[in-house]
């Protein structure tokens, strides 16, 4: 089960799905014969037992098999499973959800049992327990006071990277504006032809584009030199870049939805990267156009210099989302 953005109320272990997809080995057992019954099951974990009283040992898991038994080189038939499982305190119902996950992170495990009135009823994993977390965390830096902030940010963040993908992207990539634009008449020379239909000539991502006119710009490299396959590679990254920054930023803002830790690469990097080719490309085709022989007269379009830079505005902004939010009842709230 999936909640996203929770507040700061407390969640007990009745509240998560209890797994009752789980096996059962008596203590006395053999480590081969957790291992057969791990692969009968298709189980990677066993709640320990204790002979007829059933009273909870512990767990033992394929990891706790292949690290102190295989490569040891002890024999499976001979070793035991309580020599090898890992004790933990197993949790009730009414158990906080902190408490259980706690229990796990100590002991860097992945399965916590679960009791009711001392009889084994399911198990809790950690992953389970992962979104039902609260934050520990006030959050009192923002601009806007909202009750969930982690729900408020990723939110913000995937409206705000899809439309600057859109903008940044998806336009320019399907003709609808340019980066720079030129009267065809006066563009005759620079790309070799009698005659242009149309008015205007608009330069995108990969081509320059008129009525019933196109010219890719790998076309234009042996007429006016390497710069134009550098434009294209660009052209090439901003797209590749684009598409890694819409998902990571997505990533990374759910990701702390659900108290899962993200990379630099994945918060920073791959956005910021976006950021830096589309410049790049602006300037790589005003040089170009700067040392075409003759020199083409050519301006920049204003309406994809303009969508450009809220593209980029806005992948920046999904970056920070945090100084966009700050927690219901901070200390940075102004009482009326």
């Amino acid at each position: 089960m999936i909640k996203i953005g929770l507040s700061k109320k407390e969640y007990f272990v009745k509240d998560l799905v209890i797994d009752d997809e789980y096996g059962v080995i008596e203590s006395t057992a053999t480590i081969q014969d957790a291992a057969k019954k791990m692969k009968e099951l298709g189980v990677p974990d066993l709640v320990v037992v204790e002979g007829e009283t059933k009273k909870v040992l512990g767990v033992i898991a394929d990891f706790d098999i292949v690290q102190n038994i295989v490569a040891e080189g002890k024999d499976s038939k001979e070793a035991k499973v309580i020599t090898t499982m890992y004790k933990i305190e197993p949790v009730s119902l009414e158990s906080p959800v902190t408490e259980a996950f706690t229990r796990m992170r100590d002991l860097q495990v992945n399965v916590v049992p679960v009791v009711e009135d001392g009889k084994l009823i399911g198990v809790s994993t950690i992953q389970d327990c992962w979104s039902y977390i609260p934050d520990e965390d006030y959050d009192d830096i923002g601009l806007i006071s909202v009750s969930d902030t982690r729900t408020a940010e990723f939110w913000f963040a995937t409206c705000c990277t899809i439309i600057a993908f859109v903008l940044g992207v998806i336009f320019p990539l399907v003709g609808l504006f340019g980066f720079f634009s030129g009267n065809s008449a006066d563009l005759l020379s620079f790309f070799g032809m009698a005659s242009i239909e149309g008015e205007f000539v608009l330069f995108g991502l990969f081509e320059a584009r008129g009525i019933n006119f196109l010219v890719p710009f790998v076309n234009l490299i042996n007429t006016n030199g390497i710069i134009w396959l550098i434009i294209v590679i660009f052209s090439v990254l901003i797209v590749i870049f684009g598409i890694l920054a819409l998902f990571s930023i997505i990533f990374s803002s759910y990701s702390k939805v659900r108290n899962i830790q993200t990379g630099f690469l994945v918060q920073f990097i791959l956005p910021i990267l976006f950021v830096v080719f589309l410049i790049f490309n602006w300037i790589l085709l005003g040089i170009a156009f700067a040392i075409a022989v003759p020199n083409p007269n050519v301006t920049v379009d204003g309406v994809g210099l303009t969508f450009s830079i809220i593209s980029m505005i806005l992948v920046i902004a999904a970056i920070y989302r945090d100084f966009f939010f700050r927690q219901k009842g901070s200390t940075n709230e102004v009482s009326g």
